[in-house]
């Protein structure tokens, strides 16, 4: 009897593509199209504004608000550099004297008399953008201070996801099965790319944000909390992209999954590297960090249609007959997300505890072999 089975590619060494690098904030770019760079090569600064910082002078100078505005050293509207002296009141008798230093670089940009707050305008601070791989230079777009370079990746693919591109420094949190809670988040990690394990927990990625994390790469997500961030539904393909403040990529299904063997062996290989994330893509980009790749990517051009035919992140699905030796990887809910070599398929119905007859395929894992209705395997690529 002859079976066929979905074929989902998960991994995709060493292919050519595009790769986007935003300036933070205003700024110039200082690359041409054509041009090749290095992973450390600076290709464009931007200026960040930092936000602002808030004193209550009447507080610290212990005098009312509205007499605060004469003993300040510096008027509103001038700069101030950080341990420079800011307000000054003279001792008394029975007081001592009070002297008031900046505790930051920055712009003193207002002063309610009503509260005898002081509002200081942080100094804007340079963000040098790197190009963070080996590649060419293909586009240069001044006015959204954007560079697309032509470069070699390997390319994972996740079942679902949520979150614009953005990229970072891979971080692998611990095992790939293991929870991920809310205390494993820590303000180093701002950023980064956090790899997880079988499932991150709501308030887990609610730590992510606000430490500034960049993306998160896990094995399974509650369904409520993907319903959440996807726009309050839960449809396949996703149709509207949709960001929360950080990117998240899902790549084994829902509920609490470890991550599968072949994606975490491929995420350990570039722990500690720069990479790309795209939730609504669902798509990770690992860079090569060998120069040699550049041999391949000079002699590989890409297209913007190949580009704009990527837009849908996973490529098509297509259709395998099933044959003793495929890799498959298990879909249904016995040994959910489980991986592993195809041995043998039953040429006649087995009657499950449920009711249901259906025939079964033997898979070997890496750790014993189980048998699994037929109906529930997945060709790997």
């Amino acid at each position: 009897m002859k079976y066929f089975a979905p074929v989902r590619i998960r991994i995709e060494k060493d292919v050519v593509a595009l790769v986007t690098r935003v300036l933070r904030g205003k700024g110039t770019l200082n690359v041409n199209v054509g041009q090749q760079v290095s992973p450390e090569e600076i290709i464009g600064t931007g200026e960040v504004t930092s936000g602002f910082r808030t004193l209550n002078l009447s507080t610290l100078l212990s005098v009312a608000p509205e007499q605060v505005e004469k003993f300040l050293i510096k008027q509103i509207g001038q700069r101030i550099y950080q341990g420079e002296l800011m307000a000054y009141r003279k001792g008394g008798l029975f007081t001592p004297k009070k002297q008031i230093t900046s505790p930051t670089d920055g712009i003193l940009d207002f002063f309610n008399n009503k509260t005898g707050e002081l509002k200081i305008s942080l100094a804007p601070r340079k963000a040098d953008l790197p190009a963070g791989v080996y590649g060419i230079v293909e586009m240069v777009d001044n006015s959204r201070g954007q560079v697309m370079i032509r470069t070699q990746v390997s390319r994972i693919y996740g079942i679902c996801g949520s979150g614009r591109s953005r990229d970072g420094i891979l971080h692998i949190l611990g095992k790939k099965d293991e929870l991920v809670p809310k205390n494993m988040i820590q303000n180093k990690f701002d950023g980064q790319i956090l790899v997880g394990g079988s499932l991150f927990f709501k308030d887990t990625i609610s730590a992510s944000i606000s430490a500034g994390v960049s993306g998160i790469i896990t094995g399974g997500i509650n369904a409520t909390d993907y319903k959440g961030m996807a726009g309050g539904r839960l449809s396949f393909p996703k149709k509207l992209d949709n960001d929360i403040g950080i990117s998240i990529i899902v790549c084994e299904g829902f509920g609490s999954i470890p991550l599968g063997d072949d994606i975490f062996d491929e995420l350990k290989e570039h722990e500690g590297r720069f990479v790309f994330i795209d939730g609504n893509k669902t798509v990770v980009n690992l860079p090569s960090p060998v120069s040699s790749s550049l041999i391949k990517v000079k002699s590989t051009g890409i297209s913007m249609q190949q580009t704009n035919d990527f837009v849908s992140g996973n490529p098509a699905e297509q259709v395998l007959q099933l044959s003793v030796g495929m890799k498959v990887r298990v879909v249904g809910n016995y040994y959910l997300a489980a991986q592993g070599k195809l041995l043998a398929m039953d040429d006649s119905p087995t009657l499950l505890p449920s009711g249901i007859k259906t025939c079964l395929a033997t898979v070997e894992t890496a750790s014993k072999k189980i048998q699994v209705p037929v109906a529930n395997l997945e060709v790997m690529m």
